[in-house]
């Protein structure tokens, strides 16, 4: 076993034994739903950070917003600053700003690609967001 594989399926663990902060979402009870975690920290705001967030946001409004409605795309906000998003990025070894996408065990980082393309190139970010989620979402889910 590889030790990225390790690290997801602890996080995936992690994830699953509480509620977010700030919300009541329990993460990781729907595995079969394609679950986007972005994760930040209100005390060092990031400008890459955020626009990682506007860009996700924006691509779910405008490409898949019956799939959030149906439940079957679930966003997460994971604040890294309060004591429950601490004990989340403890668990998972998460110290900064991020993007990671899941559905069942399979679980994608995104945050690199998110560093590098979010700003200069917000396009290409939102296409490589959607190919993922598409990816993860069943045929019959997927936008027309």
């Amino acid at each position: 076993m590889s030790i990225s594989f390790l690290y997801y399926l602890l996080m995936l663990f992690s994830l699953s034994s509480g509620n977010l902060a700030g919300t009541n979402k329990n993460p990781l009870t729907h595995m079969g739903h394609v679950q986007i975690y972005y994760f930040y920290d209100s005390r060092i705001p990031s400008s890459i950070g955020e626009r990682m967030h506007g860009l996700t946001e924006d691509l779910l409004k405008k490409n898949y917003e019956q799939q959030v409605k149906d439940g079957d795309i679930i966003f997460y906000e994971i604040d890294l600053a309060t004591p429950k998003g601490e004990e989340i990025a403890r668990k998972c070894n998460i110290t900064i700003t991020g993007l990671v996408i899941s559905r069942h065990m399979r679980v994608i980082n995104l945050t690199q690609n998110g560093y590098a393309y979010a700003k200069s190139d917000p396009l290409v970010f939102q296409q490589n967001l959607a190919y993922h989620i598409n990816k993860m979402l069943p045929a019959s889910k997927r936008p027309q």
